[in-house]
């Protein structure tokens, strides 16, 4: 018996020594995807820089820290577009999220100068009203070929939602829904359909609120603030846009939205919605968000 035990105690030390080294850490690449969330970042920075007087002392400073931002995304996309080709070049989802928390922080000083903050007021609440829109992103892909109703799903708000000029729902705030009606496509006859609501918002600092949203518009991307800088951005980065939304840019083509309740239809064939997908949301009743 103890010779048994010693023979199996030899193979599996045996077994140890000769299997690979497990890696300390598994390296996440990143997407073009990626890369386009953090432009609609830049995007969503830059209509706070241009709401900035150029008068305003730290003008100068936050400039020169978003144009090194924008330089540094457009290196990314560089690498990314030759990581393609070549094993020795590719870009990590480290170092996007490295970049993406130095767009936040020069984000929050922007907003910090033009006092857009609610902390530190009396007021416990804010007040959403009626009608009050928010744009978000789907975190996963959604289909009527295989969702089910009552399955949940998660957004993130890709535009700060402000109330008298002040932030109440930050950008990368989380806002969750609910599978309300699915409809698999009947080819040739009938195209697919989803019904989606939400209902759920989390903010960062762990406050959440209840509400009834519904969709108003599809897109592909959360389109642009209006300023020169976006459009500068844009024409600077351009590539990234005809890769993400699934991989491919239209593939959201052909889905169609209306009748009751904001239903997402598709002509004959079923609903595709991939993961990154922008949906206009409208608040059905006013919501009061909570402040710490």
């Amino acid at each position: 018996m103890k010779r048994a035990l010693s023979v199996l105690l030899f193979l599996f030390v045996a077994l140890a020594v000769a299997a690979p080294p497990a890696p300390a850490f598994q390296v996440r690449t990143a997407r073009y995807y990626d890369l386009q969330r953090l432009q609609d970042d830049l995007a969503v920075l830059d209509d706070s820089l241009a709401a900035l007087p150029t008068s305003h002392p730290r003008y100068r400073e936050f400039e020169d820290r978003a144009s090194a931002l924008r330089e540094e995304l457009v290196r990314l996309r560089d690498d990314m577009d030759r990581g393609g080709t070549s094993s020795d070049v590719s870009v990590t989802r480290d170092t996007v999220d490295r970049l993406r928390d130095r767009i936040h922080a020069l984000h929050g000083d922007i907003d910090n100068a033009l006092n857009r903050g609610y902390s530190g007021r009396s007021s416990r609440s804010v007040v959403l009203s009626e009608g009050t829109e928010m744009t978000v992103r789907l975190e996963q892909s959604l289909s009527s070929r295989t969702a089910r109703v009552e399955d949940r799903f998660d957004a993130t708000v890709a535009r700060p939602v402000y109330v008298d000029g002040r932030i109440v729902v930050p950008d990368g705030s989380r806002v969750q829904g609910t599978v309300t009606v699915v409809e698999r496509a009947q080819r040739p006859a009938r195209g697919g359909r989803l019904n989606l609501s939400f209902d759920r918002l989390l903010l960062d600092d762990g406050t959440t609120a209840d509400l009834s949203a519904r969709i108003v518009q599809v897109k592909e991307d959360i389109g642009s603030g209006g300023t020169l800088k976006q459009g500068a951005i844009a024409a600077a980065i351009g590539g990234i846009l005809g890769k993400v939304i699934g991989g491919t840019k239209g593939a959201i083509v052909g889905v169609l939205l209306g009748g009751a309740g904001g239903a997402i239809s598709s002509s004959g064939d079923d609903v595709e919605l991939p993961e990154g997908t922008v949906f206009i949301l409208q608040l059905d009743r006013a919501t009061s968000v909570p402040r710490q």
